[in-house]
């Protein structure tokens, strides 16, 4: 965090300042009291339809209990025979008797019994205006399966085995002595009624028999128009995106305010009604009759108007954001702008530009502070004139030096070479000479710090032929400078390397050896060239390897014995490198005894053209 914040500038400080004293605080109160709004009005909202939902889910109970009792009549009715108008609700077997058929004559059994079954479901319709059709499906004594059906919509009923599908009397358990509730369906088993109702069921049994041993005797059905259930959830319709959801125990939807969900099987999962969600779900404990209430709630919708105000918070949150930010920018720049004007001078005297003057018109710190940048860049003129000019004099006056001391070291060799040859064999030694010659004028020609690479490999095959020369064409020297050709290198950099390379690996090896060069861009940086001389010499041993090391890296012009110094051209390559680039350049040698010597030389690539 602390390298980061010192990488920023005054300018971004100071605006990160305003933003973290100023706005951080403010986004934060906003979203908190954003955010508590959300969760008082999801509450509240929560507990309104909590409250609604118990509503609903006893309005709903007290109507059941009602058809509840209604499907209890049977028990309780009781029709003359002897007088088929007197009807009375005191005695508990006469309505078994007229399924039975008990009391009628014979031959007119069949008859009566339907007459009067019809009078009662008829009854049974008129007991309550929710009460679309009565159904009683049963057997008599005999074993015989009954079926009375009556509606107040339709006089014409079409089909007694789609109602029995429909009600699932195959499956009906004839134990069960509660009411059963069955869920909506289309009524089309009585002529033109399409109309949904739902059902409830009692079983009736011959209460005659012992305690335990009450056989049964058939099912009463009512058909309730579901309109009836569709009334107690207008009752309370609250924002109008909530869903209604009456759930039997077998998690089949027995009514909804979305029609098209009726009769489907729907899970909801508790996870659904979670802080955050975007549905919230109100459920009751189901009832005796096993149903239950949900009341599924769409909160995205729900919290709209909340939501608008929640974004209107939120955007003049911004538009403070950017009216603080906008000035906290306008005021730090205009605080900074002489600081940036000091800094574009600091970067001129960076390249040597000491002329420079700050205008001081204020008496502020920023004007105190610029006067004091004038007075150190005349000081620091002065400075550099006493002695950083005087310094690099003396940088200039040891680089000549050095190149002063490979010319006669490369001169006195090569002469050394011609004398022998002019021994053995005079007709070589003119074009021995000719390729002196030109060395010689590639030596002290213009000066020249830096040539092309191509220029300096040129002169070291020359340098080559004339060692063939003295020995016959023995050394064999390739040059591989793919694209490397116009790279400017300093001035006599290999023909040294090239020399110790033949004295001290090829010539105790015999004479004959082979000698590569090659130049390729650093794998660390495109800036940088890598040339590598290879030999197949003789190699180095560790010793004499640490101590060639051992002197590149000392000060010694090159290892002293009793007649003279040696590896003097290997070490001068090395310094003036150095000189040139920096001390992470230079060369580096490696060698193994027996195999051979590389010496890689890394410099700076520059490319254009020779400077002086």
């Amino acid at each position: 965090m602390k390298r980061w914040l010192k990488k920023l500038n005054l300018y971004q400080k100071f605006t990160i300042t305003i933003i973290i004293i100023g706005l951080i605080p403010m986004t934060i109160l906003s979203t908190f009291i954003a955010n508590k709004m959300i969760r008082d009005y999801r509450s509240a909202l929560s507990s309104q339809y909590e409250q609604a939902a118990l509503y609903l889910s006893g309005s709903l109970k007290s109507m059941l209990d009602t058809y509840n009792t209604i499907s209890k009549m049977p028990y309780y009715y009781r029709n003359s025979i002897i007088g088929n108008d007197v009807y009375s609700y005191m005695s508990f077997d006469n309505f078994r008797q007229i399924v039975y058929g008990s009391n009628y004559p014979a031959e007119v059994m069949e008859q009566e019994r339907k007459r009067d079954m019809e009078e009662y479901l008829r009854y049974m319709n008129s007991v309550d205006n929710g009460i679309v059709g009565v159904h009683f499906l049963g057997v008599d004594q005999n074993g015989k399966e009954l079926d009375f059906h009556s509606s107040t919509l339709s006089t014409y009923f079409k089909d007694s085995a789609m109602f029995a599908q429909m009600v699932g009397y195959e499956g009906l358990d004839r134990t069960i002595n509660k009411m059963m509730v069955i869920p909506p369906h289309e009524t089309k088993y009585f002529s033109g009624i399409v109309e949904p109702a739902f059902t409830v069921a009692r079983n009736y049994f011959d209460l005659r028999g012992n305690v335990g041993n009450t056989p049964y005797v058939g099912t009463l059905y009512l058909d309730i128009n579901v309109n009836k259930v569709n009334q107690l959830l207008d009752s309370v319709r609250l924002s109008g995106d909530e869903v209604f959801y009456i759930m039997n125990a077998q998690n089949i939807c027995f009514y909804s305010s979305q029609k098209d969900m009726i009769g489907k099987e729907i899970h909801f999962s508790e996870e659904n009604s979670g802080e955050g969600e975007r549905e919230l779900l109100i459920r009751t404990r189901p009832d005796e009759h096993g149903l239950s209430l949900i009341v599924s709630v769409d909160t995205l919708r729900a919290f709209r108007d909340i939501r608008k105000m929640q974004t209107m918070m939120y955007f003049l949150l911004g538009a403070s954001f950017l009216a603080l930010l906008s000035s906290s920018l306008f005021f730090s720049k205009q605080l900074t702008k002489p600081i940036r004007q000091m800094m574009k001078q600091m970067e001129q005297i960076e390249h040597g530009q000491f002329d420079i003057s700050l205008s001081a018109n204020s008496e502020d710190e920023i004007g105190i502070l610029s006067q004091r940048f004038n007075q150190m860049s005349q000081e620091l003129k002065n400075y550099i004139n006493r002695y950083y000019v005087v310094q690099i004099k003396q940088k200039e006056a040891e680089l000549t030096a050095l190149k002063s001391q490979i010319y006669p070291h490369f001169l006195y060799n090569t002469l050394e070479v011609i004398r022998m040859t002019a021994l053995e064999d005079g007709q070589k030694v003119p074009a021995m000479i000719e390729a002196l010659s030109e060395q010689i004028r590639y030596l002290i020609g213009p000066m020249k710090d830096l040539v092309p690479l191509e220029k300096e490999v040129e002169m070291v095959k020359k340098y080559v032929y004339l060692l063939n020369c003295r020995i016959n064409g023995e050394i064999q020297l390739a040059a591989d400078i793919s694209g490397m050709a116009s790279v400017m290198v300093p001035k006599l950099i290999l023909q040294p390397i090239v020399e110790n390379a033949y004295i001290h690996g090829i010539k105790p090896k015999g004479g004959n050896g082979r000698i590569l060069i090659e130049a390729r861009r650093s794998e660390t940086s495109r800036d940088c060239i890598e040339v590598t001389i290879m030999d197949n010499g003789s190699g180095m041993d560790e010793e004499t390897l640490g101590s060639l090391n051992t002197l590149l890296a000392g000060s010694d012009p090159g290892i002293k014995n009793d007649y003279h110094w040696q590896s003097i051209g290997l070490k001068n390559v090395h310094d003036r490198i150095r000189f040139l680039y920096g001390e992470e350049f230079g060369i580096q040698v490696t060698s193994t005894e027996g195999i051979g010597t590389m010496v890689r030389i890394l410099m700076k690539a520059e490319q254009g053209g020779e400077r002086p």
